[in-house]
């Protein structure tokens, strides 16, 4: 019994949508929507290996001196192992293959059975002359249905002699042979051979019900397409079909596409690859239902294509949920590549702008492809000269979506092509092109570019729109530069701590919709000529966000319109455009002025209060003799309230307040007004008698206090009858007759 370990990744993936008006927050870092990706069930290989059928022994007899044809003997050790005894209740054997060099016509695998290829051992396809079917019927060499639990492995190889039948390959009504293709069948297992020059594929496992099949530590070699000697064409190196597929430490160099996967297969994990010559790493280009794919620590060195999505209008549907992590890759043509317009184009090397923009929208049908969930991370690339470093093009009727760019540093001469592209997010990444080009080209695309920090690498964008298909761009942390303004249309564009420099005139439509998010770093459109404003900004808080004055446009040629319309902004501030600076466009950002102030005298004191301003560090509290002059500033003032004690009881005051914030003061608020009180505390009266008048006066901070006189007489006490003397209520001395007639008087200040 062989068992099988295999690896169980779950890719936790982050997606943000950008379509229509939508208006994202800045990303900080790869934080990805989850995505169920490739999840490989580990499974066991059951096969009975007590049972060994060696096809040299009688009555097999094969002869390893690469002359004799020995199909019937290996058939037949086949069909013997498989027919073997049960050990521990695993049936079928290994049929070994000693070293030497065996031909064979056709073999017919069997469910429980292990071919067995030893070091030194080659398993060498007839030639052409002498192959059953020739090139009419191309029967595969090694085949199976409907089976479970088989095995090829084993130190030795497998050798096609492919090289004459592969001029056939333009040959109407040709059929190659395949090396290895079983169909449909479960828990099987190609490991450690050696496989070379297929007349077709090298290994193709088709059947959307084949399961749990492996292939590892398998070296596959075949010269290039455009070998000058003999092309090696369509021999693809592993071709799957099915679910829980492993393909993983293989060492591929073919003609053809070095993986490749068609229609409904589903959670394949392609893992510590090594790529050379081919096509690269492949899916379609019939795909119809193709999910749950990953490829991670995988190299490609001088492959025509690293990672690859190819389909079309009749021969697809969803594709989705396909990553790829940690890749490099060498002097490859196309890096990147996925485009649903494979029958059209061919290979999209030279795809413009215009040339997507020609491509009508065709009515939505089964088979048309859709490209959803992809996700690319940790990839560094060098393209050949004269290649895209990258392009995704999907159809005009059912743009590509959710499409995110972690980490990625392509190199090359020309520009990554987004063609009809919702959602392309950007994050942290790094593409280099050549002087003469620009870093995007668009057409119909939501591009969104993030890093994590401020950076002096240059994003430059260019492109078409025609027929209402415009492109729209948010750029986080990213300085960038747009060749042609028309590529926008009416946007929405969104900056945060962002640059984008227009380098021709720019004109606000009244559609138009510019997003900023503002805070500690500049964000700015800058206009390489004339800028006719108009459309709707719309402003967001990012870090650092207070009042002041933000520049959100510059130019260098005339001003023309009227300034644009403010959608949403944070609240808490007052917001207004400001054009008399030359060059500039500015939102003059202030703080609401204080709301509620309450001014409340009470003892030599006036307590005032107010409701708190978001945004503000602190508040100036003004104060005046009157209304609308206030000499008297207290500034700094952090809590909402303060007690005012520099008064004079009796005297009215006029309160304002303003809050502060890091770029400056707003307007005032709302006034109010209050009088003290005179101390609480009691005094004496001081008398002074003289010429019939008694003189009575007392300290000023008692003013207000009320002199009263007691009315009673003599006998009745000083309990009541207690009168306040006229004009004594807002003075400090007052004066009084004296009549000896009278006889005791008794005077008392009262507090007010």
């Amino acid at each position: 019994m062989s068992h099988l370990v295999s690896l169980n990744f779950r890719a936790v993936a982050s997606r943000r949508r950008f379509s229509g008006g939508a208006w994202l927050p800045t990303v900080a870092a790869f934080l990805l929507l989850a995505l169920r990706a490739a999840a490989i069930v580990p499974w066991t290989i059951l096969i009975n290996t007590n049972n060994v059928v060696i096809v040299t022994n009688a009555p097999y007899h094969a002869v390893g001196d690469g002359v004799a044809t020995n199909t019937a003997a290996i058939q037949n050790a086949i069909n013997a192992a498989a027919l073997g005894g049960t050990t521990n209740g695993l049936s079928g054997g290994t049929v070994e293959i000693p070293p030497g060099i065996y031909l064979s016509g056709p073999l017919t695998l069997k469910s429980s059975v292990n071919l067995q290829i030893d070091a030194g051992a080659i398993l060498r396809m007839l030639p052409l002359g002498m192959y059953p079917g020739g090139t009419n019927l191309g029967t595969t060499f090694i085949s199976g249905a409907s089976l479970h639990d088989i095995e090829i492995s084993g130190g030795g190889a497998i050798d096609g002699q492919g090289a004459p039948w592969w001029p056939y390959a333009s040959v109407a009504g040709a059929n190659r042979p395949r090396m290895i293709s079983p169909s449909s069948c479960n828990r099987l297992l190609i490991q450690n051979v050696t496989l070379s020059n297929s007349p077709m594929f090298h290994i193709a496992i088709s059947g959307s019900s084949s399961a749990n099949s492996t292939v590892q530590g398998v070296t596959v070699r075949a010269p290039s397409s455009s070998d000058p000697v003999t092309p090696g064409h369509n021999t693809d190196a592993c071709d799957v079909s099915g679910s829980n597929i492993l393909v993983q430490n293989c060492n591929i160099s073919v003609g053809d596409d070095d993986f490749t996967c068609g229609g409904g297969t589903h959670d394949v994990l392609i893992t510590n690859n090594v790529y050379g010559n081919g096509h690269g790493v492949s899916i379609g280009s019939y795909t119809q239902g193709v999910s749950n794919i990953m490829v991670i620590n995988c190299t490609f060195n001088g492959t025509d294509n690293g990672i690859r999505i190819k389909s079309d209008y009749d021969r697809s549907g969803i594709v989705q949920n396909i990553s790829y992590y940690n890749i490099g890759m060498t002097n490859v043509h196309f890096p990147i590549q996925v485009y649903g317009y494979y029958n059209w184009y061919g290979t999209p090397s030279s795809i413009t702008p215009a040339i997507a923009a020609s491509t009508n929208a065709a009515a939505v049908i089964s088979t048309t492809p859709v490209f959803r969930n992809l996700t690319f991370s940790n990839i560094n690339a060098t393209s050949v000269s004269g290649y895209p470093v990258g392009i995704i093009w999907a159809r005009t009727e059912m743009p590509a979506t959710n499409l995110v760019f972690n980490k990625v540093n392509l190199t090359g001469d020309r520009n990554f092509c987004l063609y009809n592209v919702s959602g392309a997010q950007f994050i942290d990444c790094n593409i280099k092109v050549s002087a003469s080009t620009t870093t995007f080209a668009l057409y119909d695309a939501q591009v969104i570019i993030t890093n994590s920090a401020p950076t002096t690498t240059l994003f430059q964008f260019d492109g078409l729109t025609t027929n209402g298909y415009g492109s729209t761009l948010a750029l986080y942390s990213t300085l960038a530069s747009l060749k042609n303004t028309n590529v926008l249309d009416d946007g929405p564009l969104t900056l945060s701590a962002a640059t984008l420099t227009v380098s021709n005139n720019l004109t606000l439509f009244p559609a138009t919709t510019v997003n900023y998010a503002l805070g500690t770093n500049a964000t700015i459109l800058a206009v390489i000529g004339n800028l006719t404003l108009g459309g709707t900004n719309r402003i967001s808080a990012a870090g650092g966000f207070t009042n002041g004055n933000y520049p959100l446009m510059t130019y260098t040629g005339a001003l023309n319109g009227s300034p644009p319309v403010l959608g949403a902004t944070p609240p808490g501030y007052n917001y207004s455009f400001d054009t008399n600076t030359a060059g500039q466009v500015k939102l003059m950002v202030t703080l609401l002025a204080p709301t509620n102030l309450v001014a409340a005298g009470t003892n030599l004191r006036i307590n005032l209060k107010w409701n708190s301003v978001s945004g503000a560090a602190s508040y100036n509290l003004k104060r005046g003799p009157t209304g609308g002059n206030f000499p008297a500033v207290f500034s700094a003032l952090t809590a909402t309230n303060y007690s005012d004690a520099n008064v004079t009881n009796a005297v009215n005051y006029f309160y304002v307040v303003s809050a502060v914030g890091a770029g400056g003061e707003s307007s005032n608020s709302l006034q109010a007004a209050a009088v003290p009180l005179p101390s609480n505390q009691p005094t004496n009266i001081v008398l002074q008698a003289g010429a019939g008048i008694l003189q009575l006066s007392w300290p000023q901070d008692h003013l207000g206090w009320r002199l009263q006189i007691q009315t009673n007489s003599a006998s009745q006490g000083m309990g009541s009858n207690w009168v306040t003397v006229p004009n004594s209520t807002n003075v400090m001395a007052t004066s009084l007759g004296i009549h000896p007639t009278n006889g005791a008087v008794f005077l008392r200040l009262a507090y007010p």
